[in-house]
């Protein structure tokens, strides 16, 4: 009706304060103040019994006296803040003492206000009223970013399920694929095997895709064994072959014959067919990309040489990230579904390792990677021998 008061309910109504002073009149008096402004409290005179209580009656904040016998306020304030969720608690230190030292204490010991003795009710009342509200801000910030976590959690695992579920598919396709392999004329051949590349550059997408978001949770897992670099870029090459004839790419390699690593075979294959693809993307048709591989001292440095345009100063560490690559039209960096680069530094740094650009003379980008090797006995630091192939 009109000219009735409205009572309006306030958020903090209700909410639970524990009053610890061992001066019973000065808990007879805060119990007044705080029930008038509909506060449920419970007062107690020790910090003993305010630590026993804790448990049951669990407070939204704490009126803590400092000086009191026996366990004074500051160390019950410090066995408060090692409780579980102790450290969210508000307390407001309780004293009639002036001393600057004794307020230092108190904030060294984590109280989060002070109020000087005696203690008046309207100011008691605002500085309880703010805590409370920073405590309702506090658990809402929390509680939405356990929320946020969990919507991420679930994303990336519905994430991994669908990516996980293109494998079968697609594996299904590659098969189809290798049985047309030979049974076709020439033009239809060549579209067979450009169908394939396509087949196996999509399934290295995919496994870069599932190895990242699982690296971000657990590390990547390495299977690491001791192995030939010279036979293995000959495997590598023979992987990529047809994709780069079919730009009249020209492919060549470099290594020492006696040259061996330690490392994940498989990763480390994905990591070179990641550059190489990169290379073929981003030079010419027509031109060359070498993959040297040689000692330096205690690690083996493996190398991608292009004679694409180059990739700016600027640009060479932001280039590792993820969902970032190069427009193919200029060297300005743009948001996309690049992972191949992201997922070599991963790997690299799984090694143990690293890697980075250069520039490559006279024109394109020299793609480096160094991780350590376990050389064999007797075996020079460096060596000569190569080979070739088209």
């Amino acid at each position: 009706m009109e000219g009735e008061a409205v009572f309006i309910r306030r958020a903090d109504h209700g909410a639970r304060i524990l009053v610890v002073d061992d001066d019973a009149l000065a808990r007879r008096s805060l119990r007044a103040m705080l029930e008038r402004s509909y506060y449920v409290v419970e007062a107690v005179e020790t910090g003993q019994e305010a630590l026993s209580i804790l448990s049951t009656y669990q407070p939204d904040l704490v009126l803590l006296d400092i000086q009191m016998p026996g366990m004074d306020g500051l160390e019950v304030c410090r066995r408060i803040r090692v409780l579980p969720d102790g450290d969210l608690l508000p307390i407001i230190f309780l004293t009639g003492d002036e001393r600057l030292e004794l307020h230092a204490e108190a904030l060294r010991a984590k109280g989060d206000d002070f109020l000087r003795k005696p203690i008046r009710s309207a100011e008691l009342i605002i500085r309880v009223r703010s805590l409370m509200r920073l405590k309702r801000l506090q658990a809402e910030v929390q509680a939405e970013r356990d929320n946020l976590l969990d919507l991420q959690k679930q994303r990336e695992q519905l994430f991994e399920f669908i990516v996980h579920d293109l494998k079968n598919p697609l594996s299904a396709i590659q098969m189809g694929l290798d049985l047309l392999d030979g049974t076709q004329g020439a033009a239809s051949q060549n579209q067979v095997h450009r169908l394939r590349d396509t087949a196996r550059y999509m399934g290295r997408m995919i496994q870069n895709i599932l190895d990242i978001g699982r690296a971000e949770q657990v590390g990547l897992e390495l299977r690491k064994t001791r192995f030939g670099l010279a036979g293995w870029l000959a495997g590598l090459q023979q992987e990529v072959e047809s994709q780069a004839q079919s730009r009249q790419h020209r492919l060549s390699w470099e290594c020492p014959e006696e040259l061996e690593v330690e490392a994940d075979a498989e990763v480390l294959q994905r990591l070179l067919l990641n550059l190489i693809d990169n290379a073929l993307k981003y030079s010419p048709n027509g031109s060359q990309t070498r993959i040297v591989a040689r000692s330096d001292g205690n690690s083996v440095r493996l190398e991608v040489r292009d004679q694409g345009d180059g990739i700016p100063e600027a640009m060479r560490e932001q280039i590792f990230g993820k969902f970032v690559r190069l427009d193919e039209r200029s060297t300005d960096l743009r948001s996309g579904s690049g992972l191949g680069l992201a997922f070599c530094r991963m790997a690299a740094e799984a090694h143990e390792g690293r890697i980075w650009v250069e520039d490559n003379d006279p024109k394109g980008s020299v793609f480096a990677l160094e991780i350590p090797r376990t050389r064999r006995a007797g075996l020079p630091e460096s060596s000569g021998g190569n080979s070739e192939g088209a």
